[in-house]
């Protein structure tokens, strides 16, 4: 039954991510042996979206650790049937601290036998589009591991780079970068481990950064995120990345034009209900990096199910013919919507 629901839950994800978003650009997953150990290590600025896509364009089924407090509530059956596990920290208790010990040296076991997991190196999440300082807990697992097998244990930095870090219709590119063997880290004592753990994290910094458009803040910085736009989104990732060092022979965002997104709202009164669902999930979070990735579970979720009312109300009160038009114009005037907001040029998140 979890598979299943797995596998309903990577579909929907699919199907959204083609509404959602103007491309989906993935690249470097053939630099992976997908057959042996595999700790993928993404950059992190939206919430739980990054994961869900990793985890559809990787060819092979992730397990996800997540921090503990989303854990211990009904919806814990649902958590683990999409493969996430609780990691406990610091502030969760001292004595809930033997848990995550427990819960890593049960991931070591499925690392040995080829299974791949995600863990997010940064040591937060935010609406930045550089490279926030990484802990040593992936690079960590990935040494530690490597001592327990003789197959080379892979950490692979991945890049998350969205067009735009909150408002849908716009490109994403995933990039797989070319993994970190541990096995060439060597360890002979503690004091070497914990130094053979610095070196791979620092290596697997600047292996992230090779996957990120801007990877990290510089004079520059914000003219290179104006540069982040619809009009420059035809580039694949590494001339973009590449005229990024030149921003200003790129074409810039335009200015903004929030009439656009009035209007495209105005025009989406068929999907009222799921909009007002989306704004007040932000209002109550009120976490930008939660923005993009509460509008997307509401796309995913809230969307279909108020579709399909839509259909079954007006076909059992008028005729099934006016049920699918309704509910056809509710699914058109939405993807409508998310065009005008692509053509509005919504400004980006402002930078600390």
């Amino acid at each position: 039954m979890k598979a299943l629901f797995y596998d309903l839950v990577a579909a929907l994800v699919r199907v959204t991510s083609w509404a959602m978003f103007s491309r989906v650009e993935v690249r470097g997953r053939d630099r992976v042996d997908w057959d042996a150990p595999c700790i993928l290590s993404p950059n992190h600025q939206n919430a739980f979206l990054d994961a869900l896509l990793v985890g559809i364009t990787a060819p092979v089924t992730l397990t996800f650790p997540s921090r503990a407090s989303v854990f211990g509530t009904p919806f814990d059956w649902v958590l683990d049937a999409l493969h996430m596990m609780p990691l406990y920290r610091r502030r969760d208790g001292f004595e809930k601290l033997s848990r995550t010990r427990d819960i890593l040296a049960e991931q070591r076991e499925r690392l040995k036998d080829g299974h791949a997991l995600v863990l997010f190196s940064e040591t937060e999440h935010a609406h930045t589009y550089y490279l926030r300082p990484l802990s040593r807990g992936s690079a960590r697992l990935a040494v530690r591991t490597q001592q327990e097998t003789d197959r080379s244990v892979q950490l692979i930095p991945v890049g998350v780079n969205y067009y735009h870090l909150c408002r849908p219709g716009f490109k994403v590119s995933i990039v797989f970068g070319e993994p970190l063997r541990a096995d060439e880290y060597t360890v002979q004592d503690e004091k070497n481990e914990a130094e053979c753990v610095n070196a791979l994290r620092d290596d697997l910094a600047a292996a992230m950064e090779d996957g990120m458009l801007v990877p990290e803040k510089t004079d520059d910085y914000h003219e290179q995120v104006d540069r982040i736009n619809r009009h420059n989104e035809p580039l694949p990732f590494p001339k973009m990345k590449a005229a990024l060092d030149s921003p200003a022979d790129l074409p810039s965002k335009g200015p903004h034009r929030p009439w656009l997104k009035t209007l495209g709202r105005g025009l989406n009164v068929l999907n009222a209900g799921p909009l007002w669902l989306a704004s007040a999930l932000m209002r109550w979070v009120d976490e930008p990096p939660f923005t993009a990735s509460l509008t997307f579970a509401v796309g995913m979720f809230a969307m279909p199910l108020w579709w399909t009312g839509l259909f079954l109300l007006g076909g059992s009160l008028f005729s099934w013919t006016i049920g699918a038009a309704v509910g056809a114009g509710a699914i058109g005037t939405m993807l409508l919507h998310i065009f005008l907001v692509r053509r509005s040029n919504p400004p980006h998140p402002e930078v600390d």
